[in-house]
């Protein structure tokens, strides 16, 4: 017999809360290279001005809008081995743009990007390991 009931990841628990809000984060960041995108480059460390840039800043938004609520949606299956897979998947993203920050402006400015690599790292390990 199959349990078919959907169940959230425990309310009461760091690795939710903190799953929900890197969620709502990496949200809202999509949200602001929609509405927002050369606000958005700058942050990321690649300003950008011309109409093509700025469209494809918008691109990179929606990737995040959808990553998220794939993330949301996770959290609320109470999929956590998904939700790790995706912190890993969005390390290996902050991999790839720190590497592409570097070659365009420097590794400086890129270094914050290696602290998003160890944060979704560790907390996907995390998440992975308190199934």
């Amino acid at each position: 017999m199959s349990n078919d009931t959907v169940r959230m990841l425990p309310l009461n628990t760091a690795a939710t809360w903190i799953a929900a809000l890197a969620a709502l984060i990496f949200l809202a960041l999509g949200v602001r290279a929609l509405l927002a995108p050369a606000g958005a480059a700058a942050f990321f460390g690649l300003p950008v001005e011309s109409a093509d840039g700025l469209a494809f800043v918008r691109a990179f938004g929606a990737r995040n809008i959808g990553l998220s609520l794939l993330a949301l949606t996770l959290l609320a299956l109470d999929m956590r081995l998904g939700l790790a897979a995706l912190f890993f998947a969005a390390a290996v993203i902050a991999g790839l743009d720190f590497s592409i920050v570097a070659t365009y402006v420097g590794a400086l400015p890129a270094l914050k990007h290696l602290g998003y690599v160890a944060a979704l790292s560790g907390f996907g390990l995390w998440l992975a390991r308190a199934r």
